[in-house]
């Protein structure tokens, strides 16, 4: 699908294609995250200062490649993985 039909149409991609695309790994036969993406929103991201709205942002700042949908997947298990 081009990038003008997700705007237009809403993009319903699984989240973890989007992320094995820009971090150059295959999604784990484990269904979960990818681990790669999965350590690199922790490094960005603080938990401690942000809401998951300003993570959104920020990851998205940090790779402008990372779509919305991806973006909120990573940053739901950077917040869950957090104690």
């Amino acid at each position: 699908m081009q990038e003008w039909e997700r705007q237009l149409f809403g993009d319903h991609r699984d989240p973890r294609e989007e992320l094995s695309t820009i971090f150059g790994v295959d999604i784990p036969a484990s269904g979960n995250v990818q681990p790669e993406a999965l350590e690199w929103a922790c490094g960005v991201v603080d938990v401690s200062v942000m809401s998951q709205v300003e993570a959104i942002k920020v990851l998205r700042e940090a790779e402008p490649r990372l779509g919305l949908r991806s973006a909120r997947y990573l940053v739901q298990r950077v917040f869950a993985a957090t104690p």
